[in-house]
């Protein structure tokens, strides 16, 4: 059973294709078995019976007539009659460059099995001649008889006529049959190519339902899919940045009330505390804007790299960068640029060397981002996308709310992408992200 579905066709046209052949070339078949069995096959055997038996009528005569004048009258009446050519060669014997009998041929083998039937002298036949004639020779006690038909007289070419024709038939209905799914395919392709682009992130402006209805039906379901994605998407960024920006007032009054209250233990904590309660805040709106749909444009990934690694340096650090002609992606550029950032700012806080490698492969591009840092445990690589977790060494002085690989791997997965974590070859941390080239 894996067999035959690894032997089936993958693609929807392919097992169309394949269920309008494979009836048609079965019934072709069928057709011609039964019609080269019973129709070919008997009128060829009948032709070739009726051949056989009128060389046995003149050998008949011959010996009853043994007067060569009078058999020589009855020879030349039967002639014109039968439309054969006889002659008969005195103490002739087999022509010596004579070919054998063609095995895969029916003419040949109806041929040798009616004379065989139809003669006890010995005989050879020559189908090979080259000029749409059989020679027959039949050994007699004194002479060699040699008997040149015309082949269609053992021979009926309809069977080839009838075959061209239905072949021929077959194949013009096999073409239209295939335009005809080639365009039904289309609009499934296209709604394929729609919901792709989708997923990516870019923008879908000439699609419209086409095709059979079940086709639009799935169309329309996902274009309404496509608008409740997109409203819910937008409410909820203007749901947090607006829970974000109108923390902002209570949290300035805040702290201009601490600011006045003096200086003391407890006053420091509580300082803290609204620090990072600003820092969390200020998280919120990255991740809003994040999330905020932005179109897709065609970005040179090389320039966006190298802007990445200026910002870097301008803050006292450096950023490896390993790639050889980075393509033009379509990329939301600055979802993206957010993403990579918050990716070469964790590299660069846990680690002192941070690296990024860009590799082409045929159908997408990978990038790695290694550093030599502590790294992070496998049990908990799955944990630290989910919103505002912190492993232990994060928590505590570093300025970290929990929400830059969210972000990453948000805008990484709304380009078409993925990103994974794995252990770097520079003993720290690789983070990699696959995008559709």
């Amino acid at each position: 059973m894996r067999l035959i579905k690894r032997l089936l066709p993958r693609t929807l046209f392919g097992r169309w294709l394949l269920l309008l052949l494979a009836p048609i070339v079965l019934l072709q078949a069928l057709l011609t078995y039964i019609f080269y069995e019973r129709h070919w096959d008997t009128v060829t055997r009948r032709l070739a019976l009726g051949l056989a038996g009128e060389i046995a009528t003149i050998i008949e005569m011959r010996d009853r007539h043994p007067d060569p004048i009078v058999f020589g009258n009855l020879l030349i009446a039967m002639q014109n009659r039968l439309q054969l050519q006889v002659s008969f060669m005195p103490d002739g014997k087999f022509p010596a460059d004579l070919p054998p009998p063609r095995l895969y041929s029916i003419l040949d083998r109806m041929l040798v099995q009616a004379l065989g039937e139809r003669l006890s002298q010995p005989y050879l036949i020559d189908t090979q001649r080259g000029d749409e004639t059989v020679a027959i020779y039949v050994q007699l006690p004194d002479a060699l008889m040699r008997v040149v038909a015309p082949e269609n007289r053992v021979f009926s070419s309809t069977t080839y006529i009838f075959i061209i024709w239905m072949a021929a038939a077959s194949t013009i209905l096999l073409g239209i049959a295939v335009l005809f799914l080639r365009n039904q395919i289309k609009p499934i392709r296209r709604l394929a190519e729609a919901a792709d682009a989708f997923g990516k992130g870019r923008e879908i402006r000439d699609y419209r339902p086409a095709g059979a209805e079940e086709v639009r039906a799935a169309a329309r379901a996902f274009l309404a899919m496509r608008d409740r994605i997109r409203r819910h998407i937008r409410e909820r960024t203007e749901m947090l940045a607006g829970v974000s920006h109108d923390l902002r007032t209570p949290l300035t009054r805040m702290k201009l009330q601490v600011s006045m209250m003096g200086s003391s233990g407890e006053i420091e904590e509580l300082k803290r505390d609204i620090d990072e309660m600003d820092k969390m805040v200020a998280a919120y709106l990255a991740f809003a804007r994040g999330q905020s749909e932005q179109p897709a444009e065609p970005t040179d990934l090389g320039n966006l790299l190298h802007e990445l690694a200026d910002d870097v340096r301008r803050r006292g650090r450096e950023l490896q960068l390993d790639m050889t002609r980075p393509p033009t992606l379509m990329l939301r550029r600055l979802s993206f640029k957010r993403a990579l950032s918050n990716l070469i700012e964790n590299a660069l806080r846990f680690g002192r060397t941070a690296r990024l490698i860009v590799e082409r492969h045929p159908g997408h591009i990978d990038l790695h981002i290694d550093d030599d840092g502590p790294g992070i445990p496998e049990k908990e690589r799955h944990k630290v996308f989910r919103p505002f977790y912190r492993l232990d060494q994060a928590r505590h002085g570093s300025g970290n709310v929990g929400l830059g690989l969210t972000i990453a791997r948000d805008a990484v997965l709304a380009h078409g992408g993925e990103i994974r974590l794995d252990r770097s070859p520079l003993g720290g941390l690789r983070v990699s992200i696959r995008l559709p080239a």
